[in-house]
């Protein structure tokens, strides 16, 4: 008798052993356990014959596969102390530990150093605590909970001077719920639902969160549009898989939120909420690489009444290039986005603002990558915290190049360095108008959900 044939006899044996019945005391369900346990002997037969052909073919078996198939088949897990489940059919109750959301907790800190008037000190940029869970076949939620400190900016007082102290460090870490909805998945015409609060799908970058970014900061441009928490909304958003037009895929997605963005839109709840569409194409370009175009665009009220808006408009791009069998270890990763903004002032005029950033990151080994980033924005009104003896002047801005290098420790680790050197209109508060800073960042992870992008 081959090794196979003996493996799978000791198979089907503990198979038969393990699955519950033996203390059924219906003679009816009896019958229908004895029938269930032929029809999965049977099967397991099939299996045995097949492994065994691929052997003298010289294919490797998957015992293992057999091994867990004749354990489902007996009702147990891959643990061989667990207990056996209900039998397949029943109406046993689901268990109670598998009903505990997957929980992870991730940090982000950093020591940044600048040659400006902020201190340079140790920063929590961010303690963020994961939940999501599958509630059924047909829903799941995700929930983040962030506690964090401001980015590193001064204040400016009346008089237009610099306050001493205002830098953000040393006050209380404040603590917000930044994400927290559900979402229906599987439904017809591959379409997707979610209800809730979550970070908006406009462009990439601003749907990851701060510890995910392939840099330390979020680019100018979204920064000056959305503040630096983004743009984030309460209300509910659908994705639509698309038929393939133009494209490999086209999806497109539609947001109607609350226009509670303190910079772009209202800063409050109104009646009048914020639209989002984005139009997202995938385009295959051989083994190695593809490209990603999207078209966004959003509009809202940016006053009490209602009757100023604000709309935004970009155009964003990925091309992401991993050779074959090496994907590990080489990449190249392009990333941009124009944002054409169209803000309305109290006398009805309107303030134009073009921002941009563009960005490359390559991986030179499987745990370095080294990027580079070029940021162009102007401000899109005078909303942006500035020195306020500087009257704002439609067009004003900053520019900005920054270097980083990221090593991957492990999957749960990551540490990076990053330098950045800006030149400016005004004095912001995010800096002077010429500002040389340094970064040395630490994240790590804990748990099943590491450092997501989307």
């Amino acid at each position: 008798m081959s090794t196979y044939r003996i493996v799978g006899a000791a198979i089907l044996l503990a198979a038969a052993l393990l699955l519950p019945g033996a203390a059924v005391a219906q003679d009816d369900d009896r019958d229908e356990e004895l029938r269930r346990l032929r029809e999965q002997i049977e099967e397991l037969q099939k299996r045995l014959e097949a492994l065994e052909k691929r052997n003298q073919e010289g294919e490797p078996a998957e015992l293992d596969d057999l091994l867990k198939d004749a354990q489902e088949a007996a009702g147990t897990g891959s643990d061989p102390g667990e207990t056996a489940g209900p039998a397949r059919g029943s109406s046993g109750q689901r268990n109670l530990s598998a009903m505990n959301p997957e929980i992870s907790f991730l940090g982000d800190v950093s020591y940044d150093w600048t040659d400006g008037d902020q201190r340079d000190e140790f920063f929590l940029r961010g303690a963020e605590l994961s939940l999501q869970a599958p509630l059924d076949p047909y829903t799941r939620f995700k929930a983040f909970l962030v506690g964090h400190q401001e980015p590193t900016e001064l204040e400016f007082g009346e008089d237009g001077g610099e306050l001493p102290d205002a830098h953000g460090h040393g006050e209380p870490i404040s603590v917000n719920v930044e994400e927290a909805y559900m979402e229906w998945i599987g439904l017809p015409l591959h379409t997707r639902v979610r209800l809730g609060k979550f970070r908006q799908q406009f462009g990439t970058l601003n749907r990851w969160h701060r510890h995910s970014l392939p840099s330390v900061d979020s680019p100018f441009a979204l920064r000056n549009v959305f503040g630096h928490g983004g743009l984030q909304g309460l209300g509910v958003g659908v994705d639509f898989q698309l038929p393939s037009l133009w494209a490999t895929s086209n999806g497109l997605t539609v947001e109607i939120t609350n226009a509670d963005n303190s910079l772009a839109f209202a800063g409050a709840h109104f009646s009048d909420p914020s639209y989002l569409v984005r139009h997202t194409g995938f385009f295959d370009l051989g083994k190695w690489s593809y490209l990603e175009l999207g078209l966004n665009g959003v509009t809202g009220p940016n006053n009490e009444d209602g009757n100023r808006d604000t709309r935004i408009g970009s155009v964003d791009f990925n091309y992401l290039w991993e050779p074959q069998g090496k994907g590990k270890y080489r990449g190249l990763e392009l990333r941009g986005e124009f944002i054409r903004s169209l803000f309305e002032e109290e006398d009805r005029s309107i303030v134009g603002a073009n921002s941009w950033y563009a960005y490359a990151k390559w991986q030179l080994a499987r745990n370095w990558f080294v990027g580079m980033r070029y940021d162009d924005t102007e401000l899109m009104s005078d909303r942006v915290a500035r020195d306020p003896d500087v009257p704002f002047v439609p067009g004003m801005g900053e520019t900005a190049w920054t270097g980083f290098v990221t090593f991957w420790q492990s999957e749960f680790v990551r540490l990076r360095f990053q330098v950045q050197n800006a030149d400016r209109d005004v004095d912001l508060a995010a800096g002077p108008m010429d500002d040389t800073r340094a970064w040395f960042q630490v994240t790590f992870a804990g748990g099943p959900h590491k450092h997501e992008s989307y």
